[in-house]
């Protein structure tokens, strides 16, 4: 559950970040030992479009059903932008 595979036997995973050509938001929680900040920092750093913003929270990867209205924020800021 750590990774999940989104290539296919001839691509690399990085190739298929790096052709994804749309915008993306990427929200890294400050606590979450699933989905850790480094790892967000990763697709962030190989989508061409993305955007790296940060939800602090002490709810780890519960963060996104509890702190609803901090995630609500970046968002619609995110959907202001594009």
């Amino acid at each position: 559950m750590d990774r999940q595979n989104v290539t296919r036997p001839e691509q690399t995973y990085e190739a298929v970040l790096q052709s994804i050509s749309h915008p993306g938001l990427i929200i890294a929680i400050d606590s979450d030992v699933l989905y850790q900040v480094v790892e967000q920092q990763e697709l962030a750093d190989l989508i061409p479009q993305a955007e790296l913003v940060f939800l602090e929270s002490y709810h780890g990867h519960d963060a996104f059903l509890m702190d609803m209205e901090s995630l609500n924020r970046l968002l619609l800021v995110f959907k202001d932008q594009i």
